[in-house]
């Protein structure tokens, strides 16, 4: 009894899985959608509020990602997964990649001194388009001078919208020769319009407290215009120049920098004054010759003082002491007068000067 009952439950237990199975298996093709197959449309290139509403209506389901170029419109179903015409189940997840509605921001890389194909690089992995392709006279041929978007400076790390385009100046080299501008004397806003206009670089070292940068004066450069043997200093267009500016710097100060071999002699402004002083005439006075011989007439005494007043009056300005660098003339020794016969001798007096207490 007890082996029938045994049997009869491992019958009943076969039938119902047999049965379990059954429904399985033939409710799988409604589980699966069996036999309803679709073509995938084509979403490229459309709006996605389009896309999502004829997706929903053929029965898919819709997992949307975002991307950023900056030639297609926002919104723009830029790729699709499945393909199109692809034969698949109705119900089945589309993946899409759209175009991003807002346009993101990155940190500009910093391209400087890099060679150009490794700038290229560089903007390619940051989705950067690449601009126009600028040559300057550089010594650094082919390496990457200064970054442009829009026409002006790009300094590394600043925000730009995704995909911008950007312009690179590049190093051609040094080929062209120039004469040095002599900028001693300028003012810094001068100086910088004259380099740029030459095409040179420079290098600037502030010296003392700066209130104005542009009215700042520049009071040495390296290279100078003129050698030290008064000849023109040449410079290849795209060399830098050393400068050193200075707030207020002094008269003496720029002229002593002033290029040429004149600062080799201590030229300065006081040495031009002692020059001017030196090359002014300076007048002589002849010595005044005196009547010591009683015996000539005075018509010749009046022709020697007439002769020193003409004398006096040619000489301008006149100086009492006596000209450097002139050598005294000694008086002419006084002629002893004639002995008359005639007249008594005369009288022996004492021509020394020390008193006669002496004697």
């Amino acid at each position: 009894m007890l082996k029938r009952s045994v049997i009869f439950n491992l019958l009943i237990m076969l039938l119902l899985a047999a049965g379990l199975l059954y429904l399985f298996f033939t409710s799988l093709n409604k589980i699966t959608n069996h036999g309803l197959e679709t073509k995938v449309p084509n979403m490229v290139g459309k709006n996605l509020k389009v896309v999502m509403q004829e997706l929903k209506d053929l029965g898919f389901q819709v997992n949307v990602d975002s991307t950023y170029k900056s030639y297609r419109d926002p919104l723009e179903v830029l790729f699709q997964e499945p393909e199109v015409g692809s034969i698949v189940k109705v119900g089945r997840t589309i993946f899409l990649t759209v175009n991003k509605k807002a346009i993101p921001s990155i940190s500009m890389p910093n391209l400087v001194n890099l060679s150009f194909r490794n700038a290229l690089l560089t903007m390619q992995s940051y989705r950067l388009a690449m601009g126009d392709t600028i040559y300057k006279p550089d010594v650094a041929a082919g390496a990457v001078l200064e970054m442009l978007i829009n026409g002006h400076h790009l300094n590394p790390g600043t925000p730009i919208p995704y995909g911008s385009k950007i312009d690179l100046v590049v190093g051609e080299g040094l080929t062209e020769e120039r004469d040095v501008p002599n900028l001693i004397g300028l003012s810094w806003a001068e100086a910088k319009s004259l380099l740029e206009t030459q095409g040179l670089t420079y290098n600037i070292l502030w010296d003392g407290m700066i209130e104005d940068t542009m009215g700042a004066i520049i009071y040495q450069q390296t290279p100078e215009a003129i050698n030290e043997l008064d000849f023109k200093n040449t410079i290849l267009i795209g060399d830098m120049m050393d400068l050193r500016i200075m707030q207020s710097p002094s008269a003496d100060l720029i002229q002593k920098n002033m290029p040429g071999s004149k600062k080799l002699l201590g030229y300065d402004s006081s040495s031009v004054e002692e020059e001017v002083i030196n090359e002014q005439p300076v007048a002589v006075i002849a010595p005044t010759i005196e009547n010591t011989d009683k015996t000539k007439p005075k018509a010749d005494l009046n022709r020697k003082q007439k002769i020193n007043q003409a004398n006096t009056k040619t000489s301008s300005p006149i100086v009492n002491e006596k000209p450097i660098g002139s050598i005294p003339k000694k008086d002419k020794p006084k002629e002893a007068p004639k002995k008359d016969k005639s007249a008594p001798p005369p009288v022996k007096q004492n021509t020394d000067h020390i008193s006669n207490e002496f004697e």
